[in-house]
């Protein structure tokens, strides 16, 4: 059976509600995955907005992380920003 992605044609500010979502960011040499990032999800098609500030703090994150880890590494955004 295959999967098809429905994306609104239009997506409005007031179909956004704000949610938790997981982050996932893979690498030649490993996946990281951020859980229950704050985002804006659209919800007729459920497409994720992440504001400046969260996408520039995930950014960070991935760039430190990716250092360090070398498979696969789970990692809960309040305590990887406050560790920053």
């Amino acid at each position: 059976m295959k999967t098809v992605r429905v994306v609104a044609a239009v997506i409005r500010e007031d179909n956004r509600i704000f949610a938790k979502h997981t982050f996932i960011q893979e690498f030649d040499n490993c996946i990281i995955i951020i859980k229950n990032v704050p985002a804006l999800v659209c919800s007729q098609c459920g497409e994720v907005y992440y504001s400046d500030e969260i996408s520039e703090k995930l950014e960070e994150i991935v760039n430190r992380l990716q250092i360090m880890v070398k498979d696969v590494a789970i990692f809960e955004y309040d305590k990887v920003v406050k560790a920053a």
